[in-house]
């Protein structure tokens, strides 16, 4: 028996395990950096107030979903208050398809400048080439 036969057999175990724990730890950087961008959003967005002419302010901003895994299922949710939040559809995604409900142009004009400093905060924090959904939605009345 050669003396080799030990080393053709760890050395692919070692590597192995070398590799699983080199992406594992790289996998809970990323995540804890996806985490934190998000972060930042909701203290960039929150409470701020809509640019122009519309009275729109954004009441809450919050996310939920998985970050490690699959970016498309986390969501952000920001949350309009104001005279003209009545005219948001619920769940409105700036990037929405053709025919879907939209606000009127100057609601819209101002979602799309929250939606890029969104974006911008997320980009800082990794999610560069695919981002979570990012939603607009009115402030339900109060009862």
């Amino acid at each position: 028996m050669s003396p080799l036969i030990p080393y053709f057999i760890l050395s692919p175990v070692v590597a192995g395990g070398l590799a699983w724990w080199t992406l594992t730890r790289l996998g809970k950087k990323r995540n804890a950096r996806a985490k934190g961008s998000l972060d930042a959003v909701v203290t960039r967005l929150q409470g701020q107030k809509a640019t122009g002419t519309v009275d729109l302010f954004v009441q809450d901003v919050s996310w939920s979903g998985e970050t490690e895994l699959s970016p498309q299922n986390c969501r952000v949710r920001v949350v309009m208050g104001g005279q003209d939040a009545s005219t948001i559809p619920p769940r409105f995604e700036v990037e929405s398809a053709p025919g879907a409900p939209r606000p009127p142009a100057d609601v819209l004009a101002a979602l799309r400048v929250l939606d890029a400093q969104a974006t911008e905060a997320l980009k800082s924090g990794g999610w560069s080439w695919q981002r979570p959904t990012v939603s607009f939605e009115p402030a339900t009345p109060p009862r």
